[in-house]
C-alpha cells in the first residue's frame, strides 16, 4: 500500500548522526518505505527552540537542506525511482513512482525574520513549513504560551500571505489556539495540521480540540494524526495501533467525512512511540488493523489519496 506520511524528523537525524537515507538505523529508511508498497515522504528539517528562536536558524535549517540534497542526489545516482514534489503537476504522477518526498521545515524561526529566505527555501524546494514549534517566534506563539493569548504577528500574517501566493502549505501544528484562528483568517488556501490529534480523547495541550478540527474540514485542510504516545493516551506507555484508530474514528465523526484525515508519524521526533509501532515498517499491522475498522475506499483515502487531494489544492 502506497502511504504519504506527513511528518518525521528523520532528515535532522541523519545530520546529526551522519546517516544515509536510504538504509539507516532510524525509525525511516527509503528501503523500508518502498518494501511497504511505496510512499510520500515528507522530511521536516527541524530547528530546535529556543536555541534558534530568535537567531541561527538560517543557517542552522540550510544544512538540513544541504543534508537532504546530498541524500536525495545519492538515492538518484542509485537509479531509485524518486520524485521530488514541487508542484501540483508533480502530484498527479505520485503513484507512479517507488519513492516520492516533499521537503518541510518545522519551525519558521528557520526564516530569522525574513520573507526573503521564505522564498530562497522555496527556490531550494521547500513546500511546507510549521509556523512555530511550540514556544514564541516573530510568526507567532506556541502552544506553550497559551496564557499570552497571542496568535500571529504582523510578520507572521505576511508569511502567510506569502506561502500562500508561492503555494507551500501552511501548517499549524504546535501552534496556540490563537495563532490557529488566526490563521484560519488569514489564510486564503486551505491549511495543514502535518502531526496532531483529537483533544478530546487525550489532553494534550498540543492536540486539536472539536472546534479546530471543525474549522479544518470547513478548511477544506488536512490533519496528519501522529504516533507519539503523549498523544495519543494520557499515559503514554498504553499507546498502541488500537489508540490510532480510536482518533481516527473520533476525528471522522467530528468532521463528518474521512475526507481531511491522514498520517503525520511524527518518527524520528518522537520519544515515546506506541509499543506496536516502531519504525516505518510497522505501518504494515497498522493497516492490517484499521482495515478491520474501514472500507477499502477510507483505507485509500487516509493512506494516500486525502495527502495527495490536499497538495493539489495548496501547491
Amino acid at each position: 500500500m502506497f502511504i504519504c506520511d506527513c511528518h518525521s524528523d528523520t532528515i535532522t537525524e541523519l545530520y546529526k548522526k551522519n546517516e544515509d537515507l536510504y538504509a539507516n538505523k532510524q525509525m525511516i529508511d527509503v528501503e523500508r518505505i518502498i518494501a511497504n508498497g511505496g510512499g510520500l515522504q515528507f522530511c521536516g528539517l527541524f530547528v530546535p527552540t529556543p536555541e534558534f528562536r530568535y537567531g541561527g536558524g538560517l543557517r542552522y535549517c540550510l544544512k538540513l537542506v544541504d543534508k537532504y540534497l546530498i541524500e536525495t542526489k545519492k538515492l538518484e545516482a542509485q537509479g531509485l525511482d524518486l520524485l521530488k514534489v514541487l508542484s501540483k503537476e508533480d502530484v498527479d504522477h505520485v503513484l507512479e513512482h517507488k519513492i516520492a518526498t516533499l521537503l518541510a521545515i518545522e519551525e519558521g524561526g528557520a526564516l530569522d525574520g525574513s520573507l526573503e529566505a521564505l522564498r530562497i527555501y522555496y527556490e531550494l524546494g521547500v513546500r511546507c513549513m510549521t509556523l512555530v514549534w511550540s514556544n514564541r517566534n516573530d510568526i507567532a506563539d506556541g502552544v506553550n504560551e497559551e496564557c499570552s493569548k497571542g496568535g500571529l504577528t504582523v510578520f507572521g500574517r505576511q508569511v502567510v500571505h506569502e506561502m500562500n501566493r508561492l503555494g507551500m502549505a501552511v501548517d499549524v501544528s504546535h501552534i496556540s489556539t490563537y495563532g490557529f484562528w488566526d490563521v484560519i483568517a488569514t489564510s486564503e488556501k486551505p491549511i495543514i495540521a502535518t502531526h496532531s490529534n483529537a483533544y478530546s480523547l487525550c489532553d494534550h495541550p498540543r492536540n486539536l480540540r472539536d472546534d479546530q478540527l471543525k474549522a479544518l474540514n470547513e478548511n477544506n485542510g488536512f490533519v496528519g494524526i501522529t504516533f507519539a504516545g503523549q498523544f495519543l493516551e494520557k499515559d503514554w506507555a498504553d499507546a498502541c495501533i488500537e489508540s490510532v484508530y480510536k482518533h481516527f474514528s473520533y476525528m471522522m465523526d467530528v468532521m463528518g467525512n474521512d475526507n481531511h484525515l491522514g498520517f503525520g508519524s511524527d518518527f524520528d521526533g518522537i520519544s515515546h512511540p506506541p509499543y506496536n509501532i516502531q519504525g516505518v515498517q510497522d505501518f504494515r499491522p497498522l493497516l492490517d488493523y484499521l482495515s478491520t475498522k474501514f472500507s477499502d475506499e477510507t483505507i485509500a483515502k487516509i493512506t494516500h489519496q486525502n495527502c495527495l487531494d490536499y497538495l493539489k489544492r495548496v501547491l
